[in-house]
């Protein structure tokens, strides 16, 4: 799979604190025109970059011995085209300042204050919901999928319950401009971690 990235695309950057001494640096860029072909035993899945995207995560810090985070991701098409993706998190450091929370609508980031995660961990796959603290943002959630990951090396543990599913409800641009969203694909997971 090949992903391009179109020079006017933008990607969403931060440097979360985390106490005094550490920190997290992360960029994600959602919505990225994908090409190339995904093949399971004899079923072939071609991907073309008029109906088919991705996005790219890195990440690199220090941080504390146990973490706990949010994050939840989705890039797909809108009715009329344009390309939708989210990236929210919560969690992770110190985020009073700013939040790696945005919607990307054709390449260009919406910036979103803080949102709030709705969910059962006792059950991930009842509904999740996402609010903003401005009222931006307000999504529904329905998972369909469980991707369940686990190492216990005693000193060194990670629990991420991935869920992938579909969002529907609204969010609003930065322009003001008031965007439905009707089963966007994506994924909201849950991590912690001691490493």
């Amino acid at each position: 799979i090949v992903l391009r990235c179109p020079p006017e695309y933008e990607s969403m950057n931060i440097v979360i604190p985390i106490g005094q001494k550490r920190f997290y640096y992360n960029r994600k860029i959602n919505c990225l025109p994908a090409e190339g072909f995904i093949q399971y035993g004899d079923t072939r899945e071609e991907l073309r970059p008029n109906d088919s995207l991705g996005s790219l995560d890195w990440g690199r810090g220090v941080w504390k011995y146990s973490s706990y985070w949010n994050w939840a991701s989705a890039s797909g098409f809108l009715p009329d085209g344009r390309t939708a993706g989210l990236n929210l998190g919560c969690g992770f450091g110190d985020t009073s300042a700013a939040t790696e929370n945005c919607f990307i609508l054709d390449g260009r980031i919406h910036k979103l204050e803080q949102v709030k995660f709705g969910y059962g961990p006792r059950n991930y796959m009842q509904p999740w919901k996402f609010t903003d603290s401005e009222g931006r943002l307000d999504l529904d959630f329905t998972p369909f999928k469980e991707r369940l990951a686990r190492t216990d090396l005693v000193v060194i543990t990670s629990e991420v319950h991935q869920m992938f599913g579909r969002y529907s409800g609204h969010v609003m641009t930065d322009n003001g401009e008031t965007l439905e969203l009707n089963g966007l694909v994506g994924f909201a997971e849950e991590h912690r971690a001691r490493w």
